[in-house]
């Protein structure tokens, strides 16, 4: 079962109305869903959903895996596989695909997304993708402990940071959660 277009308006509705601030980001990607092909197909231009996931442990830190190609850190995410029957189980199979991260053994911060953002993909004439938008849908995952499986060496090295040192409106969005959870009694 694939994500089905009108799911992915669903997500993206509930979201403006968490977000209203961020609407002008997502009426593209809503009048892309409604009337383009498959808005998670990774073949669907000039845009199509991604989804990560924003895994943090008890003290705050966030999980970065390294990403060989690029060789750079990020979070575990990616392109949403056909098999795929929710943007949430997507992020959740990146964090375990990428990371490790035992889908039984987190505890999601919600159904909506903690954060969307759109991402400007440069060509790859090799692969024949041209210039393209990623709608990165992000979810925020809750770990007991940063005790993962996965070793910090060879194709799945991860890391886990500060709040502070993840980039753009997501860090801001995770550092106000950070602070926040730290005034919860």
């Amino acid at each position: 079962m694939t994500v089905t277009n009108n799911a992915v308006i669903g997500v993206a509705l509930g979201y403006i109305e968490a977000n209203p601030d961020e609407m002008d980001l997502l009426r593209s990607l809503v009048v892309l869903a409604l009337h383009g092909p498959a808005i998670t197909a990774r073949s669907t231009q000039p845009a199509h959903v991604t989804c990560r996931a924003a895994v943090v442990s008890p003290d705050w830190r966030v999980l970065e895996v390294m990403n060989g190609a690029a060789s750079t850190w990020q979070l575990p995410g990616g392109h949403v596989e056909a098999h795929a029957s929710s943007l949430l189980g997507a992020a959740l199979e990146h964090a375990t695909r990428h990371a490790g991260v035992e889908a039984n053994m987190v505890i999601p911060g919600g159904i909506m997304p903690f954060d969307v953002d759109a991402t400007i993909v440069e060509a790859v004439p090799v692969l024949g993708e041209p210039q393209h938008v990623h709608y990165d849908v992000t979810y925020l995952l809750h770990v007991e402990d940063r005790g993962l499986a996965v070793p910090d060496e060879g194709p799945n090295r991860i890391r886990w940071v500060d709040p502070g040192q993840i980039a753009g409106r997501l860090g801001v969005k995770l550092r106000a959660a950070s602070h926040q959870s730290r005034l919860v009694p």
